[in-house]
């Protein structure tokens, strides 16, 4: 396998190094990298809410800040899950699924992707979705892949970032708390 470095390295939000990110990564660590890449994907699916299904107001960008909130929005929610997958040495990166909106426009959903070669059906990366847990409604019953797509209204986007895209993390900037994010400030655009 080669990979370019970017796919370990922290990056601003994908804080990787921070000592609480490296101490959980260490905890959940399983005795092979599949057992791993399983074991800190149900802790984020699981342990993390999302402001949509709690109300919540705080508004979590970096990993860390995500990891100490115990919730951030699907973006917040993937910059974990990519910096615990790089704190355990195994490669990771964004991805991001663009969403039709109820009133037709676009928006996007943060994902991640995992280099997990034994349990991935291509044998390499495998496409990550913390955002519904095992026991919400909307949950599709698979466990990887934990909301279905839906096409012509829902794709994955073919870019994978090592970092955060510029579009997402303008939204988090500028957003003056989660809730506002979720109305009027996803963006519908990487750039």
């Amino acid at each position: 396998m080669h990979l370019e470095p970017e796919f370990l390295s922290p990056t601003t939000l994908i804080d990787a190094d921070h000592p609480d990110i490296i101490a959980l990564a260490a905890a959940l660590a399983g005795d092979t990298p599949a057992e791993t890449v399983r074991a800190i994907f149900v802790h984020v699916r699981d342990r993390i809410t999302h402001p949509a299904d709690t109300g919540g107001t705080l508004l979590a960008a970096s990993a860390s800040e995500t990891l100490k909130a115990r919730e951030g929005v699907c973006y917040a929610q993937a910059h974990l899950l990519v910096a615990l997958y790089r704190a355990a040495g195994i490669p990771a990166a964004l991805r991001y699924q663009q969403v039709e909106t109820a009133t037709g426009g676009l928006v996007l959903h943060g994902v991640a992707i995992v280099w997990a070669p034994d349990i991935s059906e291509t044998g390499g990366f495998l496409l990550v979705d913390p955002r519904y847990p095992e026991n919400h409604p909307r949950h599709s019953g698979d466990f990887w892949r934990t909301r279905a797509l839906q096409p012509p209204f829902e794709r994955n986007l073919p870019m994978i970032h090592t970092d955060v895209a510029p579009g997402v993390a303008k939204a988090l900037r500028q957003a003056a708390d989660a809730q506002e994010l979720l109305r009027t400030g996803l963006p519908g655009a990487v750039s």
